[in-house]
C-alpha cells in the first residue's frame, strides 16, 4: 500500500502547482502580447522533478544561447528532466496537442507541433524557421518516436531540412544531447525495470504514470556533447548521422 500512499501525495502536490503556475503563465503570455514567457515553466519542471523524485545529473557543457539541442527520446518524464536546465521549447508531434492535461501544459510552453507526415513536410519547416526566427531555443526528437533506452533509434532526415537550407538557423547552435535513466527506484536500469521510465511501445498514458508516480522516482543523466560543426550542415542526411552519432556515442559511454 505504500505505493498507492505515494502516488495519492505526488498527485495531490502536481495538481497544485499546476493549479497555481497555469494562470501565472496564462496571465504572462497576456500581458507580454501572446508568447510564454519561459521562466514558469522552468519552474514548473524543476517543482515537478523534485516532486516525482526525477534527479537530474548534467554532464558536459550545455551551450548558453539560441540552441536546438537534438535529443533521443525516452518518455514524455524526458521533457521534465530536459526543461528543468534548460529554457526551451520542444517540438512535437501534433497528437501531443490533443492529450489530457500534457496537451494544455505543451501548449503553455509553446511547444511547436508539427506532423510527422510526409504530405506535411514543408508545414514542419515552416514551423520550425517561425520558432527559430523568433529567437526561441528548441528541443527536437528526431527518432519520431519513443524508444527504451538501450540504443539510439535511427533520426529521421526530414526534420533536419529546414536546419540546411533555412536563413533563420543563422547564428544558431545545434547541440546533441543524450538522455539516459540512469536508475529507477533506487535500482540500477535494466531489462526488468526500464519501461517502468521509458514510455514506448503500446504503453498507455495514464497506467505508466501512475506507476511512475509509485515509485521513488529516477536519476536521469543529460549529456550535452559539442556542438556540430557548421562543416557538416552540407545536407539533411549528412546532418542527422553526425547528431545521431554523437547522441549515441552517449549511450555508449555508459556501456
Amino acid at each position: 500500500m505504500r505505493h498507492v500512499a505515494r502516488q495519492a501525495i505526488k498527485i495531490v502536490l502536481l495538481t497544485a502547482i499546476i493549479a497555481v503556475l497555469a494562470p501565472l503563465q496564462c496571465a504572462a503570455a497576456l500581458l507580454s502580447g501572446g508568447r510564454m514567457p519561459t521562466r514558469l515553466p522552468a519552474l514548473f519542471h524543476r517543482l515537478a522533478c523534485r516532486v516525482m523524485g526525477l534527479v537530474v545529473e548534467v554532464c558536459g557543457t550545455m551551450h548558453d544561447g539560441q540552441t536546438v539541442w537534438i535529443s533521443n527520446h525516452l518518455s514524455y518524464l524526458d521533457i521534465l528532466a530536459i526543461g528543468s536546465v534548460a529554457r526551451c521549447s520542444f517540438v512535437a508531434k501534433d497528437d501531443v496537442h490533443r492529450w489530457p492535461v500534457f496537451g494544455r501544459l505543451a501548449r503553455l510552453q509553446d511547444t511547436v507541433f508539427i506532423s510527422r507526415t510526409s504530405r506535411r513536410a514543408a508545414d514542419v519547416g515552416l514551423a520550425l524557421s517561425a520558432a527559430l526566427a523568433n529567437g526561441r531555443s528548441l528541443v527536437v526528437f528526431p527518432e519520431g518516436t519513443t524508444s527504451d533506452g538501450s540504443t539510439v533509434l535511427p533520426f529521421k532526415s526530414s526534420l533536419f531540412e529546414v536546419f540546411v537550407v533555412d536563413g533563420a538557423r543563422a547564428g544558431v547552435t545545434l547541440q546533441p544531447l543524450t538522455v539516459s535513466a540512469e536508475s529507477i527506484d533506487g535500482r540500477a536500469v535494466g531489462p526488468d525495470n526500464r519501461d517502468l521510465y521509458a514510455y514506448h511501445g503500446d504503453a498507455s498514458l495514464g497506467p505508466h504514470l501512475l506507476r511512475f508516480l509509485g515509485t521513488k522516482g529516477a536519476k536521469v543523466r543529460l549529456t550535452f556533447h559539442a556542438p556540430l560543426s557548421d562543416d557538416l550542415i552540407t545536407s539533411r542526411k549528412t546532418l542527422a548521422h553526425a547528431a545521431h552519432a554523437a547522441v549515441a556515442s552517449g549511450l555508449a559511454a555508459l556501456a
